[in-house]
């Protein structure tokens, strides 16, 4: 290829779906899984890298097949396959790892009783996860966890520890 059919290359996508499609199976494969790979990795997909790996593959095994039909299915599979163990090495958010919420007592909290929260703007029944313990109103509680439409929430110890320290 010389410098002006690169030219036209890359101006002209319709010549260069044509020139594409003049190359062997295998070349077409590779070309579309280099493509699939450089976009996944610039957006950090991992189904775009799958499909680009699966073409590569697809590609390998298109040197001694020859049905296009055949080719097709195997990258189908492949990067159904692939997409799927994919997904498992993308990490999901951690509970464990965010800050703990917190709510306002708006109701106080008898000691192994419910009262309620303000959370996140709406009013919610609360118990507290440690019974022996009455929370007043207005105090800032820990979000711990829910229990169908009951928030758990633990007393802000901290706050309360070093609140009559002498200085």
């Amino acid at each position: 290829m010389n410098i002006s059919q690169t030219i036209q290359w890359v101006l002209h996508p319709l010549l260069a779906s044509q020139l594409l499609a003049n190359q062997p199976a295998h070349i077409t494969w590779l070309v579309a899984g280099v493509g699939c790979l450089m976009v996944g990795v610039l957006v950090t997909e991992p189904t775009l890298s799958a499909l680009g790996i699966a073409a590569v593959i697809t590609a390998i095994a298109s040197l001694t097949i020859s049905q296009f039909g055949i080719q097709l299915l195997i990258w189908g599979v492949l990067s159904v396959i692939l997409a799927i163990v994919f997904r498992g090495f993308v990490p999901r958010e951690s509970k464990d790892l965010l800050p703990a919420a917190e709510a306002v007592v708006f109701k106080a909290i008898p000691a192994g009783g419910q009262g309620e929260v303000s959370y996140e703007g709406s009013f919610w029944s609360a118990r507290s996860t440690v019974p022996e313990v009455a929370i007043a109103a207005g105090q800032t509680v820990q979000v711990i966890g829910r229990q169908g439409n009951t928030l758990l929430v633990a007393p802000n110890f901290e706050d309360d520890l070093f609140h009559d320290l002498p200085q």
